[in-house]
């Protein structure tokens, strides 16, 4: 059965890991940074649960609201730099994980984090920037 004990200790569990590895690859979130995302969006949909409100309406403004903090990361210095991507996408789904945990899907939780984890571990393909080329072309190079 689930409490909210063992969501705090699942939400706790996943955004360390996660956390782990963004800061072990020195990014700009880390392990704190990746907890508080995920707290954030459990503690609101647990209190709109607890209330007897509708999840759904809590986790789209959850969704709506930490993608304007995703847009903030993000950096363009040019035309073909663009920075904080992935970490902004991350910052999205740690949201959603957050919530996702919250509403008591454990398992399902725990499979999405080894799922975020091993994206972000294991470079499978590398877009590298062309260098005869002046406007967006770029070419993928897959990564041993």
């Amino acid at each position: 059965m689930f409490t909210f004990i063992t969501g705090l200790i699942a939400v706790l569990v996943c955004g360390a890991l996660i956390g782990y590895e963004r800061q072990f690859k020195s990014k700009i979130i880390g392990i704190r940074t990746c907890i508080l995302i995920m707290l954030g969006s459990f503690v609101f949909t647990y209190i709109s649960i607890k209330i007897g409100g509708d999840p759904s309406r809590v986790a789209a403004q959850i969704a709506s609201g930490v993608g304007f903090i995703g847009a903030g990361i993000i950096f363009k210095n040019g035309i073909n730099d663009i920075r904080h991507l992935t970490t902004a996408v991350l910052v999205w789904v740690l949201a959603a994980l957050g919530s996702l945990i919250s509403l008591g899907y454990l398992f399902e939780s725990l499979m999405i984090t080894g799922i975020i984890y091993i994206i972000l571990k294991i470079k499978i393909l590398k877009w590298t920037k062309l260098k005869s080329c002046t406007g967006l072309c770029m070419k993928m190079n897959y990564v041993n």
